[in-house]
Order: C-alpha cells, then structure tokens, then sequence
C-alpha cells in the first residue's frame, strides 16, 4: 500500500504541475489581451489623427484642383480615403486613387498604403507603395511628406493621359482649315455646323473657317501660312 500511496503523491505531482502550467498560459494570454488592447487603442487614435490630419486635407485639395474627381462612398471609410476620375476629353482613362491607413497583425506597426488604377492603361506606373512605421515611433510630419509624394507621383501618371497617344487617339482631329491635327480637349476654338462640330487650332482659323466655309467643307484646305 505504501507503493500505491506514493504513485499517488507523484500523479497529484503531476497534475498540480500540469494545472499551474495552464494557469500561468491563461495569465499569460490575458496578459497579452490587454495588451494588445492598450496597442489597438493607440493604433485608432494614430490611425484616426493620420487620416483626419494628415491624409484627408491633403486628398481634398487634390480633389479641388479636378473637376471630375469625386469621393464615391461606399469605398471610403474611417481610416481610407478614396478618389475616382471620371473619363474625360482630357483625361480619355477611369482612375481610382486610394490612400489608407492600416497595421500587422501584433498592432506594433502602423502601414500608409497607395493604390493607383487607371484603365486603360498604356504606360507603366508604380500603381502600389507603402510606408511601415513603429507604433510608438509614428511621425507626423514624415507620413505627410510620404503622402505629398505619392500624390505628386500620382499627377504625374495623370497627366500623363494628356500625351499618351493611346488614349488621346480618339481625340484628335484634323483643323480644316490649316490642316493641323488637333486634340479636341485642347482646340482654341470649336464650331457646331449641321450637327458637325469642326475645331480649331487658333482663333485665327475659326474665323477663316467662318468666313468661308464652303470652301473648307469641300476639303480645300492648305497650310496657314498659304492662306
């Protein structure tokens, strides 16, 4: 019997172990619970200040400057900020531009994030970036200057849609009356005839054009300098 009762001294042995092993895992994961919680508390109000201060005024002024950007809602939310460009004359091309705030997966670092789509497109741009800080080491003035960066970059791939030949192609037109070929977006002058919008190349041209159409309908037209 005294076999017996000192098999069951090293089991209790065992499980006292084995339940102080399991009480120190719970401490532990509750340690970390709370401070994961404390972190994603920091997290939201950096995230929060970064968009509202940093990200968002600057969005707006870019937005300013266009008149067929706009803000869809349903694809901006608390920490994203999202602007499309509608197709135009000018720029012949579907933009989306998305600037957000996001983390890993611990909450120890804080991720600018740049997303850029045109379509279509017939050049090659960085159409993704990011920039990756510590949480506790966050800085204002840093993120603004990436984000300035990376929306001056962004206008330069948009205006890029001025020149690509691609994407002005249905654009151009020929000036009947000195015979330049002319982007429609850019014409000094245009005229409606019948349902026919002719566009010129200067004022000079409209008035010549004006003066004489018939002439120029026939097909009759000669440099600038001829006339």
């Amino acid at each position: 019997m005294a076999e017996v009762g000192d098999l069951e001294r090293k089991i209790k042995a065992k499980l006292a172990l084995n339940e102080e092993r399991q009480q120190l895992q719970l401490n532990h994961c509750h340690e970390f619970m709370l401070e994961a919680e404390v972190r994603h508390q920091r997290y939201t109000a950096v995230a929060d200040r970064l968009m509202q201060a940093v990200i968002r005024p600057r969005m707006e002024k870019l937005k300013s400057l266009f008149d067929n950007a706009r803000m869809p809602d349903t694809q901006n939310s608390r920490h994203t900020c999202c602007f499309q460009f509608e197709h135009t004359d000018r720029f012949p091309a579907t933009v989306r531009l998305e600037l957000s705030v996001t983390r890993d997966g611990e909450i120890k670092t804080v991720v600018l994030k740049y997303q850029l789509e045109i379509l279509p497109v017939f050049f090659a741009l960085e159409g993704q970036d990011q920039l990756t800080m510590l949480l506790e080491e966050v800085e204002d003035k840093k993120a603004a200057a990436w984000v300035e960066t990376k929306i001056l970059q962004f206008v330069d791939s948009y205006l890029r849609l001025e020149t690509s030949n691609q994407h002005q192609e249905e654009d151009l037109v020929i000036d009947p009356v000195c015979g330049i070929r002319v982007n429609k977006a850019f014409a000094h002058d245009q005229m409606t005839l019948n349902g026919q919008t002719y566009y010129f190349c200067t004022a000079e041209c409209q008035v010549r054009f004006a003066e004489n159409t018939q002439r120029y309908l026939a097909g009759k037209a000669v440099t600038a300098g001829l006339l």
